[in-house]
């Protein structure tokens, strides 16, 4: 199964990487919007990891455009804020569930596994 993880600090983008990566997901990474969609488009991922707030692209507007290419794409946004209307915009958008940073290791694997079964994780 294809991941593609969008977010623009480096270490949190690597983190989510080698976290996706151990239990079994092919990943690619980006740091920025235009960077992302370049890779969705080659990369052709069936889930991404998007962060809401990036420098040169909002994660919701990203989203959106990566829905005009592949209107069946899954997400999972990443905030660094636990912010309702933000929420409620990303639910009328079709995401899946909501990560709120500092990332809690168990609750991300729980996603993971709700959304990604493990027999699709190879």
């Amino acid at each position: 199964m294809n991941v593609l993880v969008v977010d623009d600090e480096a270490e949190v983008a690597n983190f989510f990487s080698i976290f996706l990566k151990r239990l079994g997901l092919n990943v690619e990474k980006a740091t920025c919007g235009q960077e992302a969609l370049e890779l969705f488009n080659r990369y052709n991922p069936e889930w991404v990891f998007l962060d809401i707030k990036m420098s040169d692209m909002n994660g919701l507007d990203l989203l959106r455009k990566m829905k005009e290419i592949n209107a069946g794409i899954k997400a999972i946004m990443i905030s660094g804020g636990d912010d309702n209307s933000t929420q409620d915009e990303a639910q009328a958008l079709g995401v899946s569930d909501y990560l709120v940073k500092p990332i809690d290791l168990d609750e991300m694997r729980r996603i993971v596994r709700k959304y990604i079964p493990e027999q699709e994780q190879n």
